[in-house]
This record gives structure tokens, sequence and C-alpha cells, in this order.
């Protein structure tokens, strides 16, 4: 299978860590959605990665569709997430709280990298930056240890670890450990598995300049 995307993109790297710690084997496609827009959208309608490509041709959109379908294909008992049960609810909605500030941060990201700084809607920008600190404290607030959910690794723990990373990357005044300590510790522990350092992200894996 082929993997579509750029690793500085949260929500493929969360694919790519996924596929490394199943041991399922892929291929990357690293064209960018913005550089090569039009050859991607003949992957993806939207123009938007992740996307997987499966063996047999099927394309996959969407990272939780992509998960949804990698969970299935290995061993419940070895599955990111459970099957049912309240267990599966609190993974899920931790990695949706973990998606939606994500999706904050990249707002305030695309606001300042596509507009002058004279256009920058400051309104926006604040709103946004609010709903960002509500969803960090609020995922710092239900932080167990040693893992998020507790004793076993899961889909929580991956997409805060890519999430706390790209802050780091592109928003770092957003992040200080200092405000989010159960966070940072989570994410250092994150970034030392061989899952993690097998999806980090290359110095040619970037946004354009404007």
């Amino acid at each position: 299978m082929i993997l579509v995307g750029q690793f500085d993109s949260p929500v493929t790297r969360r694919i790519g860590v996924t596929l490394h710690h199943y041991a399922i084997p892929f291929t990357r496609d690293t064209r960018s959605i913005f550089g090569d827009a039009a050859e991607i959208a003949k992957i993806s309608p939207l123009t938007r990665i992740p996307a997987l490509i499966l063996d047999d041709g099927e394309v996959l959109i969407d990272s939780v569709a992509i998960l949804d379908h990698l969970d299935e294909s290995v061993d419940p008992a070895t599955a990111l997430v459970a099957r049912s049960g309240p267990d599966r609810r609190r993974v899920l909605q931790v990695a949706a709280l973990a998606q939606g500030t994500l999706e904050k941060v990249v707002a305030v990201v695309y606001e300042r990298h596509y507009h002058p700084a004279a256009h920058i809607s400051r309104e926006w920008e604040a709103r946004c930056r609010s709903q960002l600190v509500a969803g960090l404290t609020e995922l710092e607030r239900r932080c167990l240890t040693p893992w998020y959910c507790g004793s076993k690794f899961s889909h929580a723990d991956i997409m805060i670890g890519c999430l706390v990373a790209y802050l780091r990357l592109r928003l770092p005044e957003a992040f200080l450990d200092t405000d989010y300590p159960n966070l940072a510790t989570l994410s250092a522990r994150c970034e030392a598995l061989p899952c993690f350092k097998a999806a980090a992200i290359s110095a040619n894996e970037t946004m354009p300049e404007t």
C-alpha cells in the first residue's frame, strides 16, 4: 500500500506511526498538496491528505476512516482501540478532542502564512487561540500515565504526540512544557518509540514559502 502525504501534516504522520506500529508494509508518495495539487487531486478529490492506496488500488481518504480500516486488519488484542465499550469511547473521544485542537492550530498557522500581517484577522486568530488553549487545557487535565488513557498505548497517544510535534514545529509559542507538563512528558515518551522515529518529519517535508 501507499501512504500519500508528508509527515509535517500531523494527520498523515498519525497514519505513518500507526502503520509502523502495526508493522504493516507500505511505501510513500510525498508529493505536496501545494506544489503537486493537480496530481494529488487525481488521488484525493478534495486535494487533501492523507490518502492510503490499498494493494488492490482502492483509495481511502480521511485519517479516521483509514485508521478504522487498519484497526480492522489486525488482531483485536493488539489494536490501538478496543472494538467496543467504554474503553473504545474514551480513546476515540480523546483523539477527537486532540483532532479538534489541531484544527485550531492549523487555522492560526494558515492565517499567518497566507495573509500579509496587515490583513490577518486578529479577531479570528484570537478566537482560534482561545479554542486551542481550551483544548490543550482539557487534554492536560485528562492525561493519565504512563499512557494517556492509562496502561495501554493507543490512538489517543499517537494523535496527541503528533499534535504536540506540530505545535512545536509551527506554533511553538502556543505550547510551553511548563504550561502542559503531562502532555510534554507524553510527547517525549511517544517520540522515543520506534514507530514515531520511523515517521519523523524530514527537512524536505515543509510548507512552501509564500
